[in-house]
């Protein structure tokens, strides 16, 4: 029970986890001073700091211990000091021991035995935190050992001579002072397989004896560095790096753009944030036309289509239809607006003309006449008997004459029956008299024709007049005929 207590309070210190001897720093040597306890047939010296005859029994000692994984070390533990037991009211027979017996100073019932103890054992400790972060480290350690006893003054002291092979047991803990050092304390239980250095023999009990450590530990080693990248093991987010590749502070290979793809594998370095890229690091190209998707504006082009740097079909001739799909590859930059799904023009009224240069594209016509129907010879010479046909008041725009309204009759007629014409009307005059009031002249008796017209129901929208003066003469005005034919109303059809 004693024993048990004694272990027990070892093990306060250990509520939280960790040693110094980390993978990092695999080896730790430590140095320690303590208190030897013995147990057997002489006396029971277990927690002897309690009792009336105590006496202080110390050890100096050392350890070597190697990291082997978070849970398991190994240790040796040598240590040289003094083992004994005081003992009262005990009488010995000399028959019966195998050595010598020398009595104490004071009587035969008050002896004590004293020896000088070299020790060392072999451990494996289990340790039952593993988090490096944490400063306390209890563990629990077994193997076994070998203890060899020197009779310390055998004129003065019980004790014999020679060695037992121990069975180890016990219980430890680390306080981690920072990564190369730490204060430790272990309770070192040893049960010998002999039992005769005390000179005293008696039943199967073997002797035992509980070592009390306190030292310091150095620990040392180089980092751990499995994928020898420059950043131990313990901090190394990505600690399968490929060799030879550059890596940030926590061990990942590096990746400037952000993108998610290491540089050493990204074949499109530069991305910007926040696109999407493949398995590369390079943007993604849903429709693999060589831009793109940040950037292509048409993001389902065909694979047959070529495209511009904006990942859009091409279109060489600017009609709307992609060239991937245009039949007519060459249309005119004029006859854009006036294409079919084929991307060639149209011709809405099928008469040869394509309707971007058809000026009557709803009615079929002569591409002499761009499209427009022919005017008939009839419509011609009505036109060319209205030249000097439409009478005016002298000086005036006020037409007169029955012939003249007779003539604009006609005209009218003919407007009514070709609905595709457009009709300007044109006033001109001869030199006589001021350029300025003939060129006003000139405009009044157009529209003053072009009223008319308008008053018989020809719509307002098919009919322009400008007056032109003198400017445009078709005959000599030296003459009177001259003069006579240069005075006219011109009649020209639009489409």
């Amino acid at each position: 029970m004693k024993k048990i207590l004694t272990l027990a309070c070892a093990a306060v210190a250990g509520i939280t986890a960790a040693t110094a001897q980390t993978e990092s720093n695999q080896w730790a040597v430590g140095v320690y001073g303590g208190l030897t306890e013995y147990e057997g047939e002489l006396a029971s010296n277990m927690m002897g700091i309690l009792k009336d005859n105590y006496s202080f029994y110390g050890h100096g000692a050392i350890s070597v211990n190697r990291f082997l994984n978070k849970r398991w070390d190994v240790a040796f533990f040598g240590s040289y000091g003094l083992l004994g037991a005081k003992k009262e009211g005990i009488e010995f027979d000399n028959e019966n021991n195998r050595g010598s017996l020398v009595l104490g100073t004071n009587s035969s019932n008050n002896a004590e035995m004293k020896l000088t103890e070299a020790y060392g054992d072999l451990t494996a400790a289990f340790k039952f935190v593993t988090k490096d972060s944490c400063r306390f480290s209890p563990y629990i350690f077994a193997g076994a050992g070998y203890r060899y006893l020197m009779v310390k003054d055998a004129d003065k002291y019980i004790g014999q001579e020679g060695g037992d092979p121990v069975i180890v047991a016990g219980l430890g803990c680390d306080f981690k002072i920072n990564d190369r050092l730490a204060l430790t304390y272990t309770a070192r239980y040893g049960y010998t397989l002999g039992d005769d250095k005390d000179q005293y023999e008696c039943g199967s009990a073997k002797d035992q004896q509980l070592m009390h450590s306190l030292g310091l530990k150095i620990c040392f080693g180089s980092p751990k560095d499995s994928d020898k990248d420059g950043v131990e093991d313990k901090l190394d987010k990505c600690p399968n790096t490929p060799l030879g590749v550059a890596v940030d502070a926590n061990g990942c290979p590096l990746d400037e753009d952000k993108d998610g793809v290491p540089d050493y594998l990204d074949k499109c370095k530069g991305t910007p944030a926040g696109v999407t890229v493949d398995s590369l690091g390079c943007p993604v190209d849903t429709d693999g036309d060589g831009v793109a998707d940040y950037l292509d504006k048409c993001a389902d082009t065909p694979k047959e289509a070529e495209v511009d740097e904006n990942g859009c079909p091409k279109d060489t001739d600017g009609d709307g239809v992609a060239d991937y799909l245009d039949k007519c590859p060459g249309t005119p930059a004029e006859a854009r607006g006036y294409v079919d799904e084929n991307g060639c023009p149209t011709d809405k009224d099928g008469d040869g003309v394509f309707d971007y240069e058809d000026k009557c594209p709803e009615t079929p016509g002569i591409k002499e006449n761009k499209g427009c129907p022919e005017i008939k010879a009839e419509v011609k010479q009505l036109f060319k008997k209205a030249l000097n046909g439409i009478q005016f008041e002298t000086g005036k725009a006020k037409i007169k004459g029955k012939t003249s309204f007779a003539i604009l009759d006609d005209v009218v007629k003919v407007m009514q029956e070709n609905p595709a014409y457009k009709l300007n009307i044109g006033g001109h005059t001869d030199n006589v008299g001021n350029a300025e009031k003939n060129m006003q002249l000139s405009k009044e008796r157009a529209a003053s024709v072009r009223e008319y017209l308008i008053s018989k129901g020809v719509e307002e929208s098919r009919l322009a007049a400008a007056g032109y003066g003198d400017t445009q003469p078709v005959a000599d005005n030296k003459t009177a005929k001259g003069r006579a034919e240069n005075r006219r109303v011109a009649f020209v059809v639009e489409f």
